[in-house]
C-alpha cells in the first residue's frame, strides 16, 4: 500500500478554481483564500457565504455551469459540486490542462487531499486520512487544540529568531549549527509562554545563545 507524499503548497497569487457553491465548497474556498490564492468560483447555485465573499471582492464568482475553459490556466482545481459525474468531468479537464485536482467526493480520483489543520502562528499541524474520512481528521484536530495552545506560535517565532542568529554568526558553522538549534529547541520555554511571559522566555533563549558565542538579537 502506498501513502500520499505530504507537502505544503505555496499558493500566494496562484490562480485556483473551485467548482461548487455549497458548504463543502465554502470551506475549500476559505482555506485557499487563507493561503493567498486568487480564487475563481463557478457554481450554478452559491450559498450566502460564497456570495458574500464575492460581494467583498475576495473571489470571482460565476453563477453558471462549469466549462473546460474555466479550468484552463489554473494551477489547482477543486471539484465540489453535488454531482459526481460533473466532478469527474472537471477532474479530466484539470489533468488535461496540467492542474492539480481534488474531487471532494472521490479520493481515488484526486491528485491531493486537504488535511484538517491546526494553525498556531506559522506552526501548522495537519491530520490526513488519505481523503477517506475527513470527519475523523477534524475530530483529531479538535482533540489536539487543547494540547497545542497559541503559545506554540510564539515559541516558533522565538526559535526562528534563534535560527537566524545562529546562521548569521561566524562563531559556528556546519554540524555545530544543528547542535545549537537542537539545544535551543530543548530549552524549557513553553511554561513561560503559557504564563504569558514571552520576554522572560526570550531572555532564557538569548542567554543560551550568548553562552555559545552568538550575539544578542537587536
Amino acid at each position: 500500500m502506498t501513502h500520499p507524499y505530504m507537502i505544503c503548497l505555496k499558493l500566494a497569487n496562484r490562480a485556483c478554481l473551485v467548482v461548487g457553491g455549497g458548504e463543502v465548497a465554502g470551506r475549500k474556498i476559505r482555506t485557499l483564500l487563507a493561503s493567498g490564492a486568487r480564487v475563481t468560483v463557478v457554481a450554478r447555485a452559491a450559498g450566502e457565504g460564497v456570495k458574500k465573499l464575492a460581494d467583498e471582492g475576495a473571489i470571482i464568482l460565476f453563477q453558471r455551469s462549469v466549462t473546460a475553459e474555466d479550468v484552463a490556466g489554473k494551477f489547482l482545481v477543486i471539484a465540489a459540486t453535488d454531482d459526481h459525474d460533473t466532478n469527474r468531468e472537471i477532474a479530466g479537464w484539470a489533468r488535461s490542462s496540467g492542474a492539480l485536482v481534488n474531487v471532494a467526493d472521490s479520493p481515488e480520483e484526486s491528485d491531493f487531499f486537504v488535511p484538517a489543520t491546526l494553525q498556531r502562528g506559522d506552526l501548522t499541524i495537519a491530520i490526513a486520512t488519505s481523503g477517506r474520512m475527513p470527519a475523523l481528521a477534524r475530530r483529531i484536530r479538535e482533540d489536539l487544540e487543547a494540547q497545542f495552545g497559541r503559545e506554540y506560535g510564539i515559541y516558533l517565532e522565538l526559535l526562528d529568531q534563534a535560527r537566524r542568529q545562529i546562521y548569521a554568526s561566524p562563531a559556528v558553522a556546519g554540524a555545530a549549527r544543528q547542535q545549537l538549534l537542537a539545544g535551543a529547541a530543548a530549552l524549557n520555554l513553553l511554561p513561560l509562554l503559557r504564563e504569558n511571559k514571552p520576554a522572560q522566555a526570550r531572555t532564557v533563549l538569548q542567554a543560551f545563545l550568548k553562552e555559545h558565542g552568538i550575539e544578542q538579537a537587536s
